[in-house]
């Protein structure tokens, strides 16, 4: 079982904030919930001194925030580039390399994808955050990740629902 300490109350924090991300229809709104939980996600993984996480997710707050303001490939490029050069170097164990690689899937997606599949693209990075958290020991990056995932999945299910009513 985790140690319960400050790190892990603000994964716990983080996770209040990122809980409510996903239930967003509205893409832009949907980023910039994304960016604040991200910033404050940044802090705990730097306080369990988990490097690789807290390089993606400082790289994926401003990416969050940068995808509101344009759709451009190398910008898109750019933060990918960053995720890798920053994170391979800090890699302590294998497991790491689904968040590089998570990530880079959601990079794409915000930057590339609209709707359902981004959030489909997003719920990979989730599953691949998941399985870090749990081996990492993160109990808020955990709850969060699977609350992601779930609240994610009901938005899909809506969205989708109220594509088929609303006529083409």
């Amino acid at each position: 079982m985790p140690e319960w300490n400050l790190a892990q109350a603000i994964g716990m924090v983080a996770f209040v904030i990122g809980a409510t991300a996903f239930l967003h229809s509205d893409g832009r709104r949907f980023r910039l919930h994304l960016m604040v939980f991200q910033v404050v996600l940044c802090s705990h993984f730097i306080m369990m001194g988990a490097l690789v996480a807290a390089f993606g997710c400082g790289i994926s707050a401003i990416r969050s925030y940068a995808s509101t303001k344009t759709q451009s490939t190398p910008v898109m490029l750019f933060f990918i580039a960053m995720l890798w050069v920053m994170g391979v170097p800090q890699l302590e164990h294998s497991y790491e390399l689904l968040t590089i690689f998570g990530s880079s899937v959601a990079t794409w997606a915000l930057f590339k994808t609209q709707g359902i599949q981004m959030r489909l693209l997003v719920m990979f990075n989730s599953f691949c955050w998941v399985t870090n958290n749990l081996l990492l020991g993160s109990i808020g990056g955990t709850l969060m990740e699977l609350t992601f995932i779930i609240v994610n999945s009901l938005t899909i299910l809506r969205m989708y629902r109220t594509g088929l009513r609303t006529p083409a």
